[in-house]
């Protein structure tokens, strides 16, 4: 094994320690770790001169075939996370990235655009992405863009794969996307005409589907349910609670940090859609759930306030943690979810329906949810029967036809 690699490898395992995870598990590192330290010395690598992220990664692919296909599953992310570690420290250089595509320089600048000019969130600019690339592909083939002023309205409907007269499913997604794509396109001038006028605009033919709320007894079984002393019972407790008090969504809860919450002026930051930052009150029992699990539950050194209870403690990157909690709170509380389905936006609409019903104003309550529309608020106005009933008109009666003999 060559000396700078093995010096390496006992820094690699090392911090392996300061970010918490346990002795049998470090242990299990060992092997992997040694045998690509090993192989390396075989194949001559006395010094990092030369060597780079790729060659580790050839070495890595090429593990001993009297490995069972189990260990082998076990070693390979072990290596790959050894050689992250490398890169990160600047003990092997990173392999270098091919060059993109103009198809791939082009996604990205849309998605640079949807982000500074329109404000989308990180999930939104995927798809956005994702579907731009689809048409532009079906369009251009997978080589670099043409000109794209030859796309014609021909090119639009063919790409929907139907007639003038018929809609396809799924059209509607398709013309959200492709709407937004030549919004881009004609803003910063890579076309002469605005495209997104020749994309119709598709109403959905299903009737609107009812708000997915719990009352509140049921909303306050579910946060009882969720209750308890263990670092998870505590974490999602102090999540379920936040989203209850606060109407907030799953992302805005994985996004909170700990500079986020003012404990002397008892505000928190909301990191919303559209890039908003809104400052709203914490509610003493959030507060009290989000130390509790500060103080006897959260471990690490990130800056985020929800993390793993499991070394090294990283933050979430999706809302799947909040589902899931969600969903053991469900079964311990013996209350069914609405619909059948397991979403995180129940305790926001819940919070919406029950303001409603107490007589709070829609506008009142966009405020609260931080809508950038009173549109989007209005989903909630056609469930307040009783405000509707003043605006019915009566049913037209026809007057009794009279017969009149002759």
């Amino acid at each position: 094994m060559p000396e700078w690699l093995l010096a390496l490898r006992n820094a690699f395992l090392a911090s392996l320690v300061s970010l918490g995870l346990k002795t049998i598990t470090i242990r299990r590192y060992v092997p992997a770790v040694d045998w690509l330290c090993a192989e390396a010395g075989l194949r001559g690598l006395t010094a990092p001169d030369g060597l780079d992220e790729a060659a580790l990664a050839h070495m890595r692919n090429a593990l001993p075939t009297s490995l069972s296909v189990r260990t082998q599953q076990r070693w390979t992310p072990v290596l790959d996370r050894f050689i992250a570690w490398l890169v990160k420290e600047k003990a092997i250089a990173a392999a270098p990235e091919p060059a993109p595509t103009a198809l791939e320089t082009l996604c990205t600048a849309y998605g640079a655009w949807l982000n500074t000019q329109r404000g989308s969130a990180s999930a939104t600019i995927k798809v956005r992405q994702r579907q731009g690339r689809r048409f532009l592909a079906f369009r251009f083939g997978d080589a670099a863009p043409g000109d794209l002023n030859t796309i014609t309205r021909a090119d639009i409907v063919a790409y929907f794969g139907t007639s003038d007269t018929t809609v396809p499913v799924g059209a509607k997604p398709k013309a959200d996307g492709l709407r937004s794509l030549f919004r881009f396109l004609f803003a910063t001038g890579r076309t002469e005409r605005n495209l997104a006028l020749c994309v119709p605009r598709i109403t959905g033919t299903r009737s609107p589907t009812p708000i997915r709320h719990l009352p509140p007894e049921e909303v306050e079984r579910v946060l009882a349910a969720a209750m308890g002393d263990g670092a998870i019972v505590r974490r999602d407790h102090a999540m379920l609670l936040t989203m209850a008090r606060l109407g907030l969504r799953g992302q805005e809860i994985i996004a909170i940090r700990l500079e986020d919450i003012n404990w002397e002026a008892g505000e928190i930051l909301i990191r919303g859609k559209c890039a908003q930052l809104v400052d709203m009150p914490l509610p003493v029992d959030v507060g009290e759930a989000m130390a509790g699990w500060i103080l006897h539950g959260r471990r690490g050194n990130s800056r985020h306030l929800f993390v793993s209870i499991h070394p090294p403690f990283l933050p979430f990157t999706s809302v799947a943690p909040v589902t899931n909690a969600l969903r053991r709170a469900y079964a311990a509380s013996g209350v069914t979810p609405p619909g059948g389905e397991v979403r995180c936006h129940v305790f926001r609409h819940s919070l919406a329906m029950n303001l409603l019903e107490d007589g709070t104003s829609l506008a009142d309550i966009g405020n609260m949810l931080r809508h950038g529309s009173a549109v989007a608020t209005t989903v909630y106005a056609r469930h307040d029967i009783e405000a509707l009933r003043p605006l019915a008109r009566p049913w037209p009666v026809s007057p009794p036809v009279v017969k009149v003999r002759s």
